[in-house]
C-alpha cells in the first residue's frame, strides 16, 4: 500500500532522528506535525473537499500503526485528526467544519478532545462540567483531566452538561473553544514515556462559547452572536 510506504519512509527517513529525540526534549515538535500534514498523512479518511483523501478508516489506522513503530506518541497526531475530524463532521455546522478540518489535516492546528473528568472518567453520561446559557453564549465551568495535548493544543472539543444529570448522555453537548480563551487554564502531567503529547488537566472558569458553537448530536444550534 502506497500510503503505508509513505508513512514508513517518513518514519525511517530524515525525520527519524527527530522522532527518537522528542521524548528526551519533552516538547512536541510541531514541525513534525506540519510535515506529516504536507505529506498527506493526516486525516486521510476525511473528505477530499476538506483536505483529506476520502480513504477508508482502516487507512488511517495503517498510518498510525506504521508511525508508532518509530514513536507511538507521534502517531497520536494523525489518529487524533481522524477522531476529532469525525466528531466535527457529525456535529458541527458546515462552516465550522470548513474552518477547522483543513487546518487540522495540514498540521497547522492541533486539537484536543475534553471528555474525561476526575469523578466520571470517560463516561459521557456522568459528566459534571457545566454548560449554562447566558444570552448569546454558553458558559463552561468545571475540570477535564487526562487530556491528550492538554498543554499544547490550539483548540479543544469539549463535552459538557447542559441538561439535568438524570438525562445521562442526552444532557451532554459539545463545543469547540480556542485554547487561549479567557478563563481556560491547563496543566501537564509528567508521564514517563509519553511526555511530548502533553497529557494533563484543563480547567474552565466562566469560559464563554457562542451559542452557534454548541452542538447536539448531528445538529448545531443556529447562530445568533
Amino acid at each position: 500500500m502506497a500510503i503505508r510506504d509513505l508513512a514508513r519512509r517518513f518514519r525511517t527517513g530524515t525525520s527519524s532522528a527527530a522522532l527518537s529525540d522528542t521524548e528526551k526534549v519533552g516538547v512536541l515538535d510541531r514541525e513534525l506535525i506540519r510535515e506529516m500534514g504536507s505529506l498527506g498523512l493526516m486525516g486521510v479518511d476525511l473528505p477530499e473537499g476538506l483536505g483529506g483523501l476520502g480513504a477508508p478508516g482502516i487507512t488511517a489506522g495503517i498510518i498510525g500503526e506504521e508511525l508508532a513503530y518509530g514513536d507511538f506518541n507521534i502517531s497520536a497526531g494523525p489518529v487524533g485528526v481522524s477522531l476529532l475530524g469525525a466528531i466535527i463532521m457529525s456535529s458541527a455546522t458546515p462552516a465550522l467544519a470548513a474552518y477547522w478540518i483543513p487546518r487540522m489535516v495540514s498540521g497547522e492546528t492541533l486539537m484536543g478532545v475534553c471528555v474525561t473528568e476526575p469523578s466520571a472518567g470517560s463516561d459521557a453520561s456522568a459528566l459534571k462540567l457545566r454548560c449554562r446559557r447566558d444570552g448569546g453564549h454558553y458558559v463552561l465551568d468545571g475540570e477535564k483531566t487526562s487530556i491528550t495535548f492538554a498543554d499544547c493544543a490550539d483548540a479543544f472539543i469539549v463535552f459538557a452538561r447542559t441538561g439535568a444529570p438524570e438525562r445521562g448522555r442526552r444532557g451532554s453537548d459539545r463545543a469547540d473553544r480556542s485554547a487561549d480563551t479567557p478563563g481556560l487554564a491547563r496543566t501537564r502531567f509528567n508521564d514517563v514515556g509519553s511526555r511530548i503529547i502533553g497529557r494533563g488537566s484543563v480547567f474552565f472558569e466562566g469560559v464563554r462559547v457562542p451559542v452557534w458553537k454548541i452542538a447536539w448530536g448531528r445538529k448545531t444550534r443556529a447562530s445568533h452572536m
